[in-house]
């Protein structure tokens, strides 16, 4: 007859096993579920794209075509012609961004947009700097980041008189942290949030990240994404 400590040992081990196969078919169904989630939220932001497209391009398309005519109408005043011209250049745009709103989800990546950062802050007269200490990153992870890193530099445009900037992508603590600082920033006492960068805390909420913005006094703005470093699509 088997020793009772024999027993007791198959057992323990008898469970171990048992609770490893009830975590690994977990972890398989939560990623199943995940990839599931990624498919329906796809499919309902291609609608919307769509839906977007057929409702506001119309309003877009008659927008550029009343500019058109209220340019050829301005006549002689040049002020004028040129105030018109630059509506006309942000109407366009706009049905540009509303027609290739749902293939600029998909081409949208960290990588992408440092890159683009750097140059369109150099085509400003400003220095970018961007330190990536990260190998490679999931699909999800890095479209996530390049919007943090879109928004960062809309903000820069729009509140700042950026001179410098500068982007860093780096591991620390088990989660990747993406931090966005320029100069040039409105001097303010607390941090402040917009709608922008709500919807990053969103999106990053959904891969279990966190979103902040600070706001000096010295005229430096700084904004940190972070997400888990182990996450998987």
């Amino acid at each position: 007859m088997p020793h009772p400590a024999y027993l007791a040992g198959a057992a323990g081990a008898g469970v171990l096993l048992a609770l490893l196969g009830v975590t690994l078919t977990l972890t398989r169904r939560l990623r199943r579920l995940r990839a599931e989630r990624e498919r329906a939220l796809t499919r309902a932001y291609e609608g919307f794209a769509r839906d977007m497209h057929d409702i506001v391009g119309h309003w877009l398309w008659l927008a550029s075509i009343k500019g058109e005519l209220a340019h050829r109408k301005a006549g002689g005043d040049a002020r004028l012609r040129e105030d018109l011209e630059e509506v006309l250049q942000a109407v366009r745009q706009a049905a540009h961004a509303v027609r290739n709103v749902s293939e600029a989800r998909h081409r949208l990546s960290f990588s992408g947009e440092a890159a683009r950062a750097r140059t369109l802050m150099e085509g400003f007269g400003a220095y970018c700097s961007v330190r990536v200490d990260v190998d490679e990153l999931p699909e999800t992870v890095s479209a996530t980041l390049g919007a943090v890193v879109r928004e960062g530099v809309t903000n820069m445009l729009r509140h700042s008189q950026v001179r410098r900037c500068a982007i860093e992508l780096v591991e620390h603590g088990g989660l990747l942290r993406l931090t966005v600082v320029n100069d040039g920033a409105p001097r303010r006492e607390t941090s402040s949030t917009g709608s922008g960068v709500n919807n990053l805390g969103h999106r990053l909420g959904e891969l279990g990240g966190t979103v902040r913005v600070a706001g000096g006094t010295d005229g430096w703005f700084t904004l940190i994404a972070e997400v888990p470093g182990n996450f998987s699509e």
